[in-house]
């Protein structure tokens, strides 16, 4: 164990004595009794000691960005109007300052409590700010606890208060209690906090914590289960009574002799069981000046003079005093050294540097947030809020260079019965190295884990104790994670190392890998996603169809796509509210009258983890409060706040970005960011929106401004909607994209059909009807440029007619037995064109086997030599194939037999058979039965089945018909003839 020295006790017993005069107490009892006008009072004290005379004078703020940790700040009563100055977006928690328990009845012995009248909760809670009440008990704890009379009365009376105001829950700050109030003080708050959650459902208890618990009067183990937060008072840990002069709140050990700091502060009540998100850090707007017997530190006191020194009155400097600062690098505390007549003072307090440092522990140890006492001593000044901000918000950054040490800061050893594990993930980092300078562990007892990654469950490059440094580190990613472990024994020196970081400044980069020829069917699109930085971190696509007139997209596969280029809007918008049209080749929303537009779409949001949502914007008009935006993941279009979703906000007068919820179609906003928006410039934007884990993100002219995370986001939603107020809003080009596996294939769906991504073919050769679009971002929150591939689309075959035998006119005879001859019509293919006409010649319909299947290209007939068979029927079979590769079915000219005399078109006229096929008779018309003299029906094998004689009629031009029940199944030629010429046509007897 560390060595307590003897002056550590000494020290203790002043310690204990702080507990019972901290500077909450101290300034309580300085102010008490001020009465209803504190607020001018204070007000007055504030302009005696040298603050500006207007309190209410405007400060510059940074009013835009929304915590991510708990800002417990607690506002005294006579602290004036200063909480006009609050920056509420800054502030989670407003804890109004005092009712001072009676230890004999229960009730506020404060006259000044002024809860329900009081205008800083009032601000507040229209801020949207959580108020609570402090309650108090200073002495006399035994009575109180000891009386269930009294607790009772106290927790009816704050039940009662709180829900006259809506309050939040009630703090509790009990000083200076003893190990004998541990139990029923304990018990005391079980019971406070059963009644208080019954009673106010949502509501929290919290409680003040002594920087140090020197008589364990707080039980955490039983505590935890029933206070929500506890807050540390981490300061006086040198007071107005200390022997030394010294830091109000150390952050790393000021002395060897008196090792109490702010991070044992944290280890102490952590090692207990706490949870971190539980445990808020209370640090001081005041300071503490001291008579000190000598100008250097550390320096005795000499009894004579002590004053706490708020943070507006040492920066006033309206005495001259606090010109010249002094750092102490051991503690991390800024002091001033001067003399006032001939004695020497020193004063200790928190400048901005300093109180950062101690916001960075917060991060280090992942606590839930920090307190403040108290609220209003830095009036007139924005650095602590500006620290905030920088720390705790979404507008923080974490630097690319910096140093890291132990909980012993600098020049101290650790701590005892350390586990935690902390993160250095400098902000837009493709890359953290660390360089230790110092190592030194108890060896085998005490050891330094270091993850390649931001927590514990990333792979382990090393584990390092006793003094084997780690040298140097290098992570593969964006974040190191450190774990420390000490048992309960010797400490030492512990590390120091020093972080940097390579930044990402090369935007990733995508392709779109189309099919390189047309589509005819569903088809895999593949990308290729690489970035030489940070990697990358999420990849989107759209597919995009043309109908003909414009590019659209299908909503229901979670796509839209307007580039708003026709002459009206299309059909898929609604509008609901607001004068919408095209104008000049975009969308106008021009009622600058009307405060809540709407023009909604409908889109299916629930296909993808992620989508992105990309157009182009301008907003204008001649008002004060011109906003325009985008509904997404809505629900419900028709209604004025389209029932469940989020809205995004851009609003020019006040150079803001909001993030709103909509929940029933009541719109909550939830995050501000500062943004410059310029009356009528156009912008390009972009909002992600990750429907598992809830967070949303925008980025203007592809830089990121803000995001806010809903921890219980919205899965679904049905539509987006555009919406602007009091301005005149204009959008181009609106695209929303799906996310995708980066470097993998999507299936693209194609064809006339409701679900399909491409729905249409090409109307043209030279039109394209499918679009895939790609888009990438990296961890350094870096867009890629746009890649887009056109695709081709045709899945119908050409339309064409039958082939003709012969050169020009259909022939049914050839009379050439070394030529055989076809033609037919140009076919038709408006969406691909005609490739190629393929022909064939077979002897019987369909069949190749005179002439093999040839490919005539674009020529619409032939001529082929040939040693033609007297008597032998052929025919021409013809396929088309359009550009698209798709070739039609076979058709097959009525045929041509090959004869040496005259053919029947030259002598007897046309010949028609009908039917064929045919099953029981055929008929034979037109014919001049004076001419025919007899019906030949040969088989396929050339043999003569059935011979019909005509009877001789020279004056009747009729039809023959002739039983053919007695034939087989097959195929037939027919001969018609007077014995010297003939004519030839095909049968088939089904």
């Amino acid at each position: 164990m560390k060595t307590i020295f003897t002056s550590l006790l000494i020290f203790s017993a002043f310690f204990v004595a702080a507990q019972n005069s901290s500077g909450i107490q101290e300034q309580a009892l300085h102010y008490n009794g001020m009465g209803p006008h504190a607020d001018s009072y204070w007000d007055s004290i504030r302009i005696a000691e040298g603050a500006p005379a207007n309190v209410q004078a405007p400060i510059q703020t940074q009013g835009f960005c929304s915590l991510n940790k708990r800002v417990f700040g607690w506002h005294p009563y006579w602290v004036g109007t200063v909480y006009n100055n609050y920056q509420w977006n800054l502030l989670s928690d407003l804890c109004y300052f005092d009712y001072s328990v009676s230890p004999n009845t229960g009730n506020n012995t404060n006259a000044s409590y002024n809860w329900s009248g009081s205008g800083a909760v009032t601000a507040a809670i229209a801020n949207g700010v959580n108020v609570h009440i402090c309650a108090t008990l200073f002495s006399s704890h035994a009575t109180f606890l000891g009386s269930s009379s009294a607790q009772q009365t106290f927790i009816n009376n704050i039940i009662a208060d709180l829900q006259s105001r809506g309050g939040k829950g009630v703090n509790i700050d009990f000083e200076g209690m003893g190990s004998a109030n541990s139990a029923p003080f304990t018990a005391f708050m079980q019971n406070l906090s059963t009644q208080l959650h019954a009673a106010i459902p949502g509501s929290e208890l919290s409680m003040a914590l002594y920087a140090v618990d020197w008589s364990n009067v707080f039980d955490i183990p039983n505590l935890t289960p029933y206070v929500d937060l506890f807050i540390i008072m981490g300061y006086d840990y040198y007071w107005s009574g200390s022997t030394t002069a010294g830091p109000d709140d150390p952050l790393y050990t000021f002395q060897t002799s008196y090792p109490r700091t702010l991070t044992r502060s944290i280890d102490f009540y952590l090692a207990q069981g706490m949870p971190t998100n539980k445990l808020l850090l209370g640090l001081p707007y005041y300071g503490r000046e001291w008579e000190t017997t000598a100008s250097t530190i550390p320096s005795a006191t000499t009894g004579n003079f002590s004053s706490s020194r708020t943070f507006n009155t040492i920066m006033n400097n309206a005495n001259g005093y606090y010109s010249t600062p002094l750092y102490d690098p051991v503690s991390f505390t800024p002091y001033y050294s001067f003399q006032v007549s001939t004695a020497w003072r020193q004063c200790w307090w928190e400048n901005p540097y300093s109180m950062k440092r101690r916001f960075d522990v917060v991060n280090q140890r992942n606590l839930g947030g920090i307190g403040i006492w108290a609220l209003g001593y830095d009036d007139g000044y924005t650095d602590y809020w500006n620290a905030i901000s920088e720390r705790f918000s979404t507008c923080a950054t974490v630097a690319c260079s910096d140093t890291l040490w132990d909980m012993g800061g600098p020049s101290r050893n650790y701590f005892d019965d350390e586990d935690y594990v902390t993160t250095v993930a400098p902000t837009g980092a493709t890359q953290v190295t660390l360089v230790f300078s110092q190592f030194d562990m108890e060896l085998n007892y005490d050891s330094l884990y270091i993850y390649d990654g931001p927590d514990d469950t990333y792979p382990l490059i090393g584990a390092y104790t006793g003094t084997n440094s780690p040298g140097t580190v290098t992570s593969s990613g964006s974040a190191l994670a450190f774990k420390v472990h000490t048992d309960g024994n010797t400490t030492a020196p512990g590390f120091t190392a020093i972080w940097s970081c390579a930044i990402d400044n090369i935007p990733p980069t995508t392709q779109v890998n189309g099919p390189a020829s047309w589509v005819t069917q569903d088809f895999q699109a593949s990308f290729t996603d690489t970035d030489v930085g940070s990697g990358v971190e999420k990849s989107y696509y759209q597919v995009a169809d043309n109908n003909g007139t414009e590019w659209r997209a299908n909503d229901a596969d979670g796509f839209l796509n307007d580039d708003f280029n026709g002459s009206a809007i299309h059909t898929q918008w609604t509008p609901y509210q607001g004068i919408w049209a095209i104008n000049a080749g975009s969308l106008e929303q021009s009622d600058e009258a009307n405060a809540n537009t709407s023009l909604s779409a409908p889109l299916t949001q629930n296909l993808s983890n992620r989508y992105l949502y990309h157009w182009q914007g301008a907003i204008s008009g001649t008002g004060n409060n011109r906003r325009a935006g985008l509904h997404f993941f809505a629900d419900n279009a028709s209604l004025p706040n389209r029932g469940n979703g989020y809205f995004v906000w851009f609003r020019v007068d006040q150079s803001q970005l909001q993030f709103y919820e909509v929940t029933n179609d009541v719109f909550t906003l939830q995050a501000t960011f500062p943004m410059t928006v310029n009356a009528g410039q156009w912008y390009d934007w972009k909002v992600v929106y990750d429907r598992i884990t809830g967070k949303m993100e925008v980025y203007q002219n592809n830089v990121f401004i803000g995001s806010w995370t809903d921890m219980t986001p919205y899965a679904t939603g049905n539509c987006v909607s555009l919406r602007s107020g009091n301005c005149i809003w204009q959008v181009d080009n609106f695209h929303v994209y799906r996310s995708r596996y980066s470097n993998a294939a999507v299936n693209i769906t194609v064809g006339n059909c409701p679900a399909c991504d491409i729905r249409f073919e090409n109307t043209s050769p030279n039109i394209s009807s499918g679009l895939i679009r790609s888009i990438n971002r990296d961890s350094a929150m870096l867009f890629s440029n746009i890649s887009q591939a056109y695709i081709d689309v045709d899945w119908t075959v050409a339309d064409f007619t039958m082939p003709l035998d012969g050169s020009a006119a259909d022939i049914d005879t050839t009379t050439n037995l070394a030529l055989i001859e076809g033609n037919w019509a140009s076919a038709i293919d408006t969406n691909s064109g005609i490739a190629n006409y393929w022909y064939c010649i077979g002897t019987t319909p369909g069949d190749s086997d005179f002439v093999a299947w040839t490919n005539n290209t674009w020529n619409t007939s032939f001529a082929v030599p040939a040693s033609l068979t007297a008597g032998q029927w052929y025919y021409i079979g013809l396929r088309v194939e359009n550009g698209a590769g798709l070739i039609t079915l076979i058709d097959t000219s009525d045929g041509q037999v090959a004869d040496l005399g005259l053919g029947l078109e030259e002598s007897g006229g046309a010949l028609s058979i009908y039917p064929n096929p045919a099953t029981n008779e055929i008929t034979l018309g037109s014919l001049n039965t004076a001419w025919v003299e007899t019906v030949n029906i040969y088989d396929a094998a050339g043999k003569l089945a059935l011979s019909v004689p005509v009877p001789h009629n020279a004056s009747l031009n009729a039809p023959i018909v002739i039983d053919i029940t007695g034939l087989s199944s097959g195929t037939y030629t027919i001969e018609i003839t007077n014995g010297v010429q003939r004519a030839f046509t095909p049968l088939i007897k089904q």
